[in-house]
């Protein structure tokens, strides 16, 4: 939705066939020309297009657009026929859009010689002038599905074409930053209600949690995570059978929660019910469980001599 937003709001507004440039084909050409090399100039072929005017004047007006053809967008609406003035704005524009219903009239032998000459029709275009060519016994007309196909012509209109020169006035520049800052304004908005709308992690009843859910009690990092299932009961004292190793609480034993080991965190259970757990950072010795839940392992004190807190 945004985007199709930014795309009515920012899109420059084109410029008609016969927009602020007046004159025949070749002073008309010669005034889209001279704007071609400050920025995109969009014409919008609404009606016939002559090509009048002198053949010199002409040809001076071709070499400029071919040198800025980059910058010139033509477009053809459906029902439009273009004439042969409108078809010679086609193949000297950079991008066309076409409608598939549009009737895009021949060239003259001359006209795509002349064409040829000023480089319009170079390797990259040549397709496009052999379309619009003459054809011997053919129509006179191309239909503008048929230079779809070329791949060089654009069949979808992106948005609204109106009859009107783009403005580059103080009123264009205050619309264009207007439409940004609204853009802006709608894109921080649908982030804001996507952020409020996401789930919060919750911790897991089961297993082992998220690293960045344990408290941060202690300096050493933990990089893995091992997922247990959670205990379907609970536990009475335990005697220390077995051998052990060492662990670290970094969750709190009531009576069940996590200890750390070689970097991993292990779900275990407080073993002496008739003593306080220790709290976070504390060391503690650690045994497998019973068979029936071998994942959870049993905290003891630790060993008499050993460090009872976690650097």
């Amino acid at each position: 939705m945004l985007l199709g937003i930014l795309l009515a709001v920012l899109t420059p507004v084109p410029a008609g066939a016969d927009g602020s440039c007046d004159g025949d084909f070749s002073a008309r050409l010669a005034c889209w020309s001279r704007r071609l090399g400050g920025g995109t100039v969009t014409v919008t072929v609404d009606r016939v297009v002559s090509l009048d005017g002198s053949a010199k004047d002409r040809r001076a007006a071709v070499r400029g657009a071919v040198r800025d053809r980059a910058n010139l967008e033509v477009l053809v609406p459906t029902g439009v026929s273009t004439g042969e003035g409108g078809t010679v704005l086609l193949v000297l524009a950079g991008r066309r859009v076409v409608d598939p219903d549009a009737r895009i009239d021949r060239l003259s032998h001359d006209t795509v010689t002349e064409l040829e000459r000023a480089g319009a029709c170079s390797r990259a275009y040549k397709d496009l002038c052999d379309v619009v060519g003459p054809a011997a016994g053919g129509p006179a007309q191309v239909p503008g599905s048929r230079l779809i196909t070329t791949e060089q012509v654009t069949g979808r209109y992106m948005y609204a074409v109106t009859p009107a020169e783009r403005g580059t006035d103080a009123k264009s520049w205050l619309l264009y930053g207007m439409s940004a800052l609204l853009a802006v304004l709608l894109t921080a908005l649908l982030l804001a209600i996507r952020r409020s709308r996401a789930p919060r992690p919750a911790l897991a009843a089961s297993g082992s949690v998220p690293l960045s859910a344990a408290p941060d009690h202690a300096a050493e990092p933990t990089t893995r995570l091992r997922t247990v299932p959670a205990p379907a009961r609970s536990r009475g004292p335990a005697a220390r059978n077995g051998p052990t190793r060492p662990a670290v609480v970094r969750t709190d034993l009531h009576p069940q929660g996590y200890v750390e080991i070689g970097r991993v965190l292990h779900r275990a259970v407080w073993a002496q019910p008739g003593q306080a757990p220790p709290g976070p950072g504390a060391r503690v010795d650690v045994a497998d469980g019973a068979d029936r839940d071998a994942d959870l392992l049993y905290a003891f004190p630790p060993a008499t001599g050993r460090q009872t807190h976690a650097r």
